[in-house]
């Protein structure tokens, strides 16, 4: 037996790479790879847990108790210091053993024999993907003595994750380069070891093509076996072309005996001395030239099978209409005048004779075996064609009442250039290309006796299950989608970007079905939570703090979009929610009523205006209802952010008799007919379009600052439709979808292209810094809190109320 790569063999050099790289290098690579590994994670454990102490002690702080029980004032800063990892989803929760459950998310997991300590704990938990948690307690005097207090803040494992990836490949990085150094050496070592090797590779090299002698010369040791196994190599071609050159003498020799026969006759023919002679002699010149065409045929089919077996041309065909439209083809011709041919389909289904084949190559297997049949079944032979289906296969069946084949002779039947009847002898190449042809289809024959007495050669070919799995899901392609949208937007602003993402659907899928549900921001948001709505397909929002809410909560799906197409960094977050627009807000002013140049230049000047000018503006100045707008609510909380006069600002406010609405649409209606004067906060892409379609109505934007919102998009993690509704988002992005916002829409795209129509009075807005994004992230969460955002509210109405106070 020839060695092969696995005989183990007691190779000096073999050792010497194996104990050098194997052992020396990956051994010791993957023990500093797991070490460096445990590393990074402890220090990414470490850094990030810092913001985790942060915002839990920042939360402490503020942990007070009131006549009854504890509260909490949450910080704005405990956010901004989580919002650190800006991927990253937030939980927290503050509860008293005493109390129960104070604010946050309830029921959070708490670290197995936890006791109440004032020292901090930090564990990692399973929600709805893996959080990593701080925990910390205080104890504080209540009116019933001293109770304590648990602070329990999480978050998941992105930006660890990926700070452990980073310090993992930059200290693999310095590792990998001294491993370079060292293989360095060690490639030096195995090229001089090498050399014996390259100076046989030079005289294989050096030789002919036609010079297969064995290798001379005495190897060293440990390359002895690799110079036995490349002369036993050599040995092998050289048997291969042997056989390769006789199969060519074969096939000349069957050639040439076949044209001097019919020469031979030929002359004969030509010296006959009588008409009866000649006729005698061409006759016989015919059958030789009828079997030397029958062998060409044979010789050239069989070339032509091998070479479309290797190739590879399989495809999908229906077998039952192949074997019919070669059955036709064959009883036309003159030598099947007398030949009782048949076919029989009725037992295959027909939606089970789809195979994956060549037709080329079939079709000449099976015009070998009809002919075969027929060469020594006689001109009357019966011949029985039948196509059936058997477990996975369908089988093609070709049955005679000729001689047969009996059972000890059957394998020789089947090679090449091999005739067992003498009397009836072709080329021998019949069987050979059937069985060729089959091989090259996975498939297999069998020879056996048929019921007329002859031979039965059935071809077994595998069915083509998958393209009937195809065909069944066939309607399922083909069908309308629906892609449901619920959105807290002007429906008419939402109309052209419906209308062109369904002009640039693909042509050749049906046109999908698109259901758009209107909502107020709160409500989108209650519905969203409510497990008894059906999920939507895509959600619109300009209600930022909402949007960030229900992704934090794991509501959305990570989609995979161009970078091309991406909104700037303050506009995403976590790769599941999106940012399309870029919309200020504004104030609108009756024009009619008060000008321009008198209006307040800043915030701080806004609460003096409103008192220097009180009694023309008592009851005529308006404002989002917050507790019924989501968008009214983010830009109030966000303008106590951005400037100490808020509250102050609130104040004025409420003793100016500030009307509360819950729609931009609504306040510049109210606008325009004089029944407020100014409105505060309104959406400046929809203030811009009234401000165009009614003169009564201007727009103003202040010096020190205006907050900028985007409405914001994200497809559910539930949605029963995702493909689509991600389809739907990446065209929001894309040029033709910020092109069709700019221009046929009130809205402002975040990133409109640089051949669209610019908004006249946002001109240089984008290189204005009094516009100031509110960045999507876990620091809007800070007024979503429950007991944060009751007193923020309750704070509101109570200052509105002053409106009635004598």
């Amino acid at each position: 037996m020839s060695p092969t790569m696995t005989d183990p063999r007691p190779y000096s050099l073999q050792r010497r790479l194996l104990i050098s790289m194997a052992v020396g290098f990956s051994v010791l690579l993957l023990i500093i790879s797991w070490l460096l590994w445990t590393y990074a994670r402890t220090a990414a454990n470490r850094t990030y847990d810092l913001l985790l102490a942060g915002a839990t002690l920042s939360v402490l702080e503020r942990v007070t108790f009131d006549a009854n029980a504890p509260t909490v004032d949450l910080p704005q800063t405990a956010m901004d210091i989580l919002s650190l990892a800006p991927e990253d989803r937030i939980v927290y929760r503050i509860f008293a053993p005493e109390h129960g459950e104070i604010t946050g998310t309830p029921d959070l997991p708490l670290p197995d024999g936890l006791t109440l300590s004032t020292e901090m704990q930090f564990y990692t938990a399973d929600l709805s993907e893996p959080f990593r948690f701080a925990v910390q307690g205080r104890q504080m005097t209540s009116p019933t003595g001293r109770d304590w207090v648990i602070v329990q803040v999480g978050q998941t494992l992105r930006a660890r994750n990926e700070q452990q990836m980073s310090l993992f490949l930059y200290g693999i990085g310095w590792l990998a380069g001294v491993s370079l150094l060292g293989l360095l050496f060690v490639w030096l070592a195995i090229r001089a070891s090498l050399h014996p090797l390259r100076a046989i590779e030079g005289a294989l090299a050096n030789r002919s093509a036609s010079d297969l002698s064995p290798l001379s010369g005495t190897p060293p040791h440990e390359i002895a076996g690799l110079f036995e196994a490349i002369n036993t190599f050599i040995a092998q071609l050289a048997r291969s072309r042997k056989l390769s050159e006789q199969f060519i003498a074969d096939v000349a020799h069957q050639t040439r005996t076949a044209l001097s026969a019919l020469r031979g006759q030929l002359d004969l023919g030509q010296d006959a001395a009588s008409d009866a002679a000649l006729r005698d002699r061409l006759s016989r010149a015919r059958k030789q030239t009828d079997a030397t065409v029958h062998m060409t045929n044979q010789l050239l089919a069989n070339a032509m099978v091998s070479h479309r077996s290797e190739s590879n041309r399989l495809m999908p065909l229906d077998l039952r209409l192949l074997v019919r439209n070669t059955l036709a083809d064959l009883l036309r011709e003159r030598r099947m005048r007398d030949v009782s041919l048949s076919f029989d389909d009725q037992t295959a289904p027909e939606d089970a004779i789809r195979i994956n084949g060549d037709e080329v190559s079939i079709r000449e297997a099976l015009r070998n075996l009809i002919d075969n049949a027929v060469r020594h079944g006689g001109a009357a032979n019966t011949i029985a064609v039948r196509l059936m289906r058997e477990d996975q296969d369908v089988v093609l069946v070709v049955s005679d009442a000729g001689p047969g084949i009996a059972p000890e002779h059957r394998a020789a039947a089947t090679e090449r250039f091999r005739s067992l009847d003498p009397v009836t002898a072709g080329s021998g190449l019949g069987l050979a290309i059937v069985r060729q042809v089959i091989e090259g289809h996975d498939g297999k024959m069998q020879l056996g006796t048929s019921r007329l007495g002859g031979l039965r050669i059935a071809l077994f070919f595998p069915r083509l299950l998958a393209l009937l799995l195809a065909f069944a899901a066939l309607p399922s392609l083909t069908r309308a989608e629906e892609l449901v949208i619920h959105a807290a937007a002007d429906p008419q602003a939402m109309r052209p970007l419906i209308a062109a993402f369904l002009d640039q659907y693909p042509e050749q899928l049906p046109q999908p079905t698109i259901t758009y549900v209107d909502y107020q921001t709160v409500d989108l948001y209650n519905d969203m939570l409510d497990d008894s709505v059906p999920v939507p397909d895509v959600v619109i929002s300009s209600a930022m703090d909402f949007q960030v809410d229900l992704v934090n909560r794991g509501m959305a799906r990570r989609l995979n979009l161009l970078t091309a197409i991406l909104p700037p960094d303050w506009a995403r977050w976590r790769s599941e929610l999106f940012g399309f627009t870029f919309e200020p807000a504004a104030v609108l002013y009756n024009t009619n009523t008060l000008s321009a140049g008198d209006l307040p230049r800043s915030h701080r000047d806004l609460s003096s205006y409103i008192r220097d000018n009180e009694a023309a503006l008592d009851g005529r100045i308006g404002g989002y209802d917050l507790r019924r707008s989501g968008i009214g609510y983010l830009f109030a909380t966000q303008d106590t952010i951005q400037s100490v006069q808020a509250q102050r600002l609130m104040e004025t406010l409420g003793r100016a008799a500030m009307r509360p609405y819950e729609t931009t649409a609504l306040m510049a209606e109210a606008v325009a007919k004089g029944e407020i004067v100014l409105a505060l906060n309104v959406i400046g892409s929809y203030a811009m379009a009234r401000n165009a379609a009614k003169p009564a109505i201007g727009v103003h934007f202040f010096d020190d600052y205006n907050l900028v919102m985007t409405r914001s998009v994200f497809v559910p993690k539930d949605a029963a439709n995702p493909e689509m509704g991600e389809a739907f988002v990446a065209f929001l992005l894309s040029d033709d979808g910020q092109r069709t916002i700019q221009e046929s829409t009130p809205l402002i795209a975040i990133r409109p292209p640089a051949d669209a129509e610019a908004t006249p009075a946002l001109h240089a807005s984008r290189s204005d810094t009094s516009f100031l994004p509110i960045r999507l992230g876990a620091g809007l969460l800070t007024f979503l809190d429950g007991i944060k955002r009751e007193g923020f509210l309750r704070n509101w109405e109570s200052t509105l109320r002053q409106t009635n106070a004598p």
